[in-house]
């Protein structure tokens, strides 16, 4: 276990709201999949609006140390292509390019439900619509609370009727 890990993990119910998604794109898939098992769901109506959304981490790629990791990261949050999700009730979409023009692309459907692979409860978005493409209905996303105005989620993709986890990203307002 890591020293950030263990800061995190003796923090989880205290004060997640001062994590910053820079500290979380340093943890390995791992020490997110730790966290995210610690974490509450988040309420629906905590995320009505526009998130901003930031990859944190990538299947495949914790052998690369984690301060270059959280460098790579950071450097593609400023990159103008995903900006986040735009929630409105129960549907939802990804926000893509500008700020100031976003294109809205790749809808989902969000819900309460248990986690694919038995962790409890979270909210899950659910990209099985019609308005997608057949490539990306296999897409589910698990939300869960991190702080005021700040969610963990990991993207998964079904596989021959089996989750396999992609990446996690982290939602904030």
């Amino acid at each position: 276990m890591t020293a950030i890990t263990a800061e995190l993990q003796a923090n989880v119910h205290a004060s997640l709201h001062a994590v910053d998604p820079a500290t979380l794109s340093r943890m390995s898939t791992r020490e997110l999949d730790g966290l995210f098992a610690e974490l509450r769901p988040a309420d629906l109506g905590e995320l009505q609006g526009r998130k901003r959304g930031r990859v944190l981490a990538l299947a495949g790629i914790d052998w690369v140390p984690a301060e270059a990791r959280g460098l790579v990261f950071g450097l593609l949050a400023e990159l103008p292509l995903w900006q986040g999700k735009i929630f409105e009730g129960e549907f939802g979409a990804n926000a893509w390019l500008l700020p100031s023009f976003a294109l809205q692309f790749a809808r989902f459907l969000v819900r309460e439900a248990p986690a694919l692979e038995g962790e409890g409860e979270v909210l899950r978005l659910d990209y099985d619509v019609a308005a997608n493409p057949k490539l990306l209905r296999n897409i589910v996303c698990e939300l869960r609370r991190l702080g005021p105005g700040q969610f963990l989620a990991r993207l998964k993709i079904r596989w021959r009727d089996r989750p396999v986890q992609v990446l996690y990203f982290s939602l904030s307002t």
